[in-house]
């Protein structure tokens, strides 16, 4: 168990510590290039995430459950993961680069930039297979120091080229050698901690079909779920240009990089959800109150924290260029609570078997996005892709819920999770204590 603790810990710091730097490294970056710059850069990061998600083809858990069930057959299985995971980022790295490059409308160095993302998609299929060997071994750390190498040789280069005056083309040139170095490091790690040679990796169709069979519903979500998160910046380009979306982006920054922290509620809930399912319905349905009232209670936190020292925050890191930010900002992180609260009702989902569920409302959530974008962003800019993404989240995070009798009482449980706050207030202050004191 110690172990197990240890293996989630080394996970978590990796987030978190990744997650700083990045946003630091963002700051010296969009303020040294101005929006404009910066927003040509925030675009095409914006495409590799849009293309990038058809080579993880929601294989990462598959992955790891499949090395740990058939130890024996590490090597087929990791032959099968790369083969499926290089034909998935090389179509993507492929789709990219044409993208980038045959698009009318992007500028000379939003081109090169493209060509460089492409480069860093391609390499993506080492770092997905290699890290979840590692996971499936319960030794994270190797993973986990490779990429905080290449996080912190990658924002070097970028904060040093922004200072020199290089531009944003060198700041391209930062990400792909960031994720190249932690990508060969992660090679070295593999070698010399037992993992079989790739000469031996061998390749089952039977097996792959499978695999792939069990991860399209996952898969599809996850495409859902990254349409959320980028489209509106994508659309913001095409319809306003590059200006625009740096300044949405920066509004966007804080929030979205706080994400983590309801994954690891809901995540650490999770193992002990499924132990009392099947075996007691109430002392079921009283954990996972529980646990929307602690998400609730923490979205509730961090949402006053943000409103109150964001624009601050941002008018004295970012200097007067952004200040359009702000308002935009405000609106943005109104969102906080409904995403904090999926992440607990999609582990519901997951124990009760809902996965079409899940993909319909993510779906329907991230069509309804784009749709209130192609409304909104004409007339409002920025402030109508805030307003688009709030209400898209409330839309299919929680009234969607009203819809299935199924869900129903999970909407009143988030409900009460979110108008009744004292609730998940007190249980955290339990929990930190009880955590204090170990």
């Amino acid at each position: 168990m110690k172990i197990y603790f240890l293996n989630s810990a080394w996970m978590m710091a990796d987030t978190v510590v990744g997650r700083v730097m990045g946003v630091l490294v963002t700051v010296v970056v969009a303020r040294y290039l101005g929006p404009e710059d910066f927003g040509m850069y925030a675009y095409v990061m914006s495409m590799v995430a849009l293309f990038g998600v058809i080579g993880h083809m929601g294989l990462d858990g598959l992955l790891i459950r499949e090395l740990l069930d058939e130890p024996r057959m590490q090597s087929e299985t990791l032959g099968i993961a790369f083969v499926m995971k290089s034909a998935g980022f090389g179509l993507a790295a492929l789709g990219l680069l044409m993208f980038g490059l045959l698009m009318p409308g992007n500028l000379p160095a939003e081109r090169w930039l493209f060509v460089l993302a492409s480069l860093a998609v391609a390499i993506q299929p080492v770092s997905a297979v290699l890290s979840n060997w590692f996971r499936s071994r319960v030794e994270a750390r190797y993973a986990v120091v490779s990429n905080f190498v290449g996080v912190v040789a990658g924002g070097a280069f970028k904060v040093g080229a922004v200072l020199a005056g290089a531009g944003v083309v060198a700041v391209g040139v930062g990400q792909t050698l960031g994720i190249a170095v932690g990508a060969v490091l992660l090679i070295v790690m593999f070698l010399r901690h037992g993992g079989p040679a790739p000469g031996t990796w061998s390749f089952s169709r039977k097996r792959a079909k499978a695999m792939l069979g069990e991860s399209v519903m996952i898969f599809v979500g996850s495409i859902f779920a990254v349409i959320y998160l980028k489209i509106d910046q994508v659309m913001l380009r095409a319809m306003q240009g590059p200006e625009t979306v740096g300044i949405y982006s920066i509004a966007s920054l804080l929030s979205e990089s706080l994400y983590f922290i309801p994954a690891a509620i809901a995540g650490t809930a999770f193992p002990r959800l499924v132990q009392i399912n099947a075996g007691d319905p109430e002392a079921f349905a009283e954990r996972l109150q529980d646990v929307f009232d602690i998400l609730a209670a923490s979205a509730l936190i961090v949402l006053v924290g943000l409103l109150a020292l964001g624009p601050l925050a941002i008018n004295l890191a970012m200097g007067p260029s952004y200040s359009p930010a702000v308002p935009i900002f405000l609106v943005h992180v109104l969102s906080l609570p409904f995403i904090f609260l999926r992440q607990g009702f999609s582990r519901w989902m997951i124990i009760k078997n809902m996965a079409k569920f899940s993909m319909v409302t993510q779906g329907a959530g991230a069509l309804l996005n784009i749709g209130l974008n192609l409304v909104l962003i004409p007339q409002f800019g920025g402030m109508g892709a805030a307003v688009a993404t709030l209400i898209s989240y409330a839309a299919a995070s929680y009234f969607a819920l009203l819809l299935s009798p199924a869900t129903k009482p999970i909407f009143y449980m988030m409900t009460r999770s979110l108008f009744q706050p004292w609730r998940g207030i007190q249980k955290l202050t339990v929990l930190l204590r009880k955590l204090r004191n170990g």
